[in-house]
C-alpha cells in the first residue's frame, strides 16, 4: 500500500490527468467551505551516458543521436513540482477547482556561472463537477498519448538524455521517442462523463499547434516546410475502463485519438495530422503487465505535431510505436523491464536523396530499460535505472549507447 500511495501522488504531482483525483499532503481548511492545499516533490539524478559516435551520411533526428560521453547531476524525466490547489465549496450540486503547477529545473546548463533555470508551469486549469461529469479548462495534458505516458515507468525515473548530455536547462526525456510521441500540455476544454460501469468516455478541443517539417521554439530554418494556418482546433478523445477480474486483479483499458488539420500558407496545401493509440494495464497481486502502443501520420518523430512532422515537401510521415513493461513488487521494493520503440516510413522523397547519394533518415529507435525502485518511507524514494537505447537510419547506419541512473524523489 506504501507503495501505491507513492507512485499516485508522484503521477498526480507531476502530470496529474484529471484535477478531481489529486490527494495533497499539505491542506489548509478555508470558511464557508473553501479549502487549499499543495503536493509535490524534488528529485535529483547521476547520470552517465557511454556509447558510439554518431555515424556519417545520416540526419540526424532532433533529440536525437550524439557523440557525447559524460556525467550529468539534475533531475529525472519530472522536473521539481511545487502545486497548488484550490476547492470552492459545493454549490447547487457542483463542485469546483483550480490548479497551477510550477515544475522548476534544479540544474542549469552545465557551467559553473549559470543563473538560467527555468520554471514550467505545465499544469494552469479549473475543474467543474456534477452528476453530468466533469468540465475541465486550462492548460494540462493532452488526452491522446497521455496514458501511454503516465503508465510507463521511467516516469518516475530519468530515462535518456537529450542531445549534448542535456546541456541546456531541462528535464531528461524518460521515453519520449521510444514508444509514444510526447503529447505536451495544451490549452483545452474538455468534458468527461461520469463513471459508467467502469467506463468513462473523454473528448476536448485543442489549441491548434502548428505542422512542420523542422523544429520550431525559434530553431526553423528557411528550408522547413510549415502549414502554420490553423482555423479548426485540435480534437482529441479518449475511452477508457477500469475495473476488477478473479480474485482481486485489476485491468484498466484505454483508447485515444487526435486530429488536426493546418495549411501551407505559400502552396496553399493542407495537412492532416491523424494518430490513434490505446493500451492495457493487468494487475495480478505482486505483477503489474503493461503495454500500449499508437500510429498515424504527421505526429513527429518524437515531439508531436510541431516537429519533424513532415518531410521537405510537405508528405506527412507515417510514424508507429509500442511499449511492452513488467513489474513486480516485494516489500517496499519494486523490480520493472520495459521496451519499445517508435517507426518511421521513408517518403518517396526522403527515398530519392537516399538512394541519389544523400543523407538517409532515422527508420527506428528503440529502449531497452531495467528499473529498481526501493521506498525509504512514505515520503522518500530511490530508484536505479540502467537503458540501451539503439537507433537505425534507412541505408542501415546504427547508433548504440547506455545510459545509468541512480536518483531519488522526496514527495509530500
Amino acid at each position: 500500500m506504501r507503495f501505491s500511495k507513492i507512485s499516485v501522488l508522484a503521477v498526480l504531482a507531476a502530470v496529474m490527468f484529471f484535477a478531481s483525483n489529486a490527494s495533497a499532503a499539505v491542506v489548509i481548511g478555508g470558511s464557508d467551505g473553501w479549502s487549499f492545499s499543495t503536493d509535490g516533490q524534488v528529485n535529483i539524478f547521476g547520470l552517465y551516458q557511454t556509447g558510439d559516435d554518431v555515424p556519417t551520411n545520416v540526419n540526424n533526428p532532433f533529440l536525437g543521436a550524439t557523440d557525447d560521453e559524460g556525467f550529468r547531476l539534475k533531475s529525472g524525466f519530472l522536473p521539481a513540482c511545487f502545486a497548488f490547489n484550490v476547492k470552492a465549496p459545493t454549490m447547487a450540486g457542483l463542485d469546483m477547482g483550480a490548479r497551477i503547477g510550477f515544475y522548476p529545473e534544479p540544474a542549469n546548463a552545465n557551467v559553473k556561472n549559470s543563473f538560467d533555470g527555468q520554471i514550467d508551469l505545465r499544469e494552469i486549469f479549473f475543474t467543474v463537477d456534477g452528476n453530468f461529469g466533469q468540465i475541465l479548462g486550462g492548460k494540462a495534458l493532452s488526452l491522446f498519448l497521455g496514458q501511454n505516458l503516465l503508465t510507463e515507468q521511467t516516469l518516475l525515473g530519468a530515462g535518456r538524455m537529450a542531445g549534448n548530455l542535456n546541456a541546456n536547462v531541462g528535464p531528461t526525456l524518460g521515453r519520449i521517442g521510444y514508444g509514444y510521441v510526447y503529447p505536451q500540455f495544451n490549452a483545452q476544454v474538455r468534458y468527461t462523463t461520469p463513471d459508467l460501469n467502469g467506463f468513462k468516455v473523454a473528448v476536448g478541443i485543442y489549441d491548434p499547434s502548428v505542422i512542420t517539417s523542422g523544429v520550431l521554439g525559434g530553431n526553423a530554418t528557411a528550408g522547413d516546410y510549415i502549414a502554420g494556418e490553423t482555423k479548426l482546433p485540435r480534437i482529441e478523445s479518449e475511452i477508457s475502463y477500469a475495473g476488477t477480474f478473479g480474485d482481486g486483479n485489476t485491468v484498466k483499458l484505454y483508447f485515444n485519438n487526435l486530429w488536426q488539420e493546418a495549411k501551407n500558407k505559400t502552396a496553399k496545401e493542407d495537412v492532416t495530422a491523424w494518430g490513434i493509440g490505446g493500451g492495457a494495464v493487468v494487475g495480478m497481486g505482486a505483477f503489474e503487465l503493461t503495454a500500449s502502443g499508437f500510429t498515424g501520420e504527421a505526429l513527429g518523430r518524437s515531439i508531436m505535431l510541431d516537429t519533424e512532422a513532415l518531410d521537405a515537401t510537405g508528405e506527412e510521415r507515417e510514424t508507429w510505436g509500442y511499449i511492452v513493461q513488467g513489474t513486480y513488487s516485494f516489500g517496499q521494493n519494486k523490480i520493472g523491464v520495459s521496451y519499445g520503440g517508435n517507426e518511421f516510413e521513408e517518403t518517396s522523397y526522403e527515398k530519392g536523396i537516399r538512394t541519389g547519394g544523400g543523407n538517409a533518415e532515422i527508420e527506428s529507435q528503440y529502449m531497452l530499460t531495467a528499473m529498481f525502485t526501493h521506498d525509504v518511507n512514505a515520503n522518500l524514494k530511490l530508484i536505479a535505472e540502467v537503458s540501451h537505447i539503439e537507433l537505425e537510419w534507412f541505408n542501415g547506419e546504427d547508433w548504440k549507447v547506455e545510459q545509468f541512473n541512480l536518483g531519488a524523489f522526496f514527495l509530500w
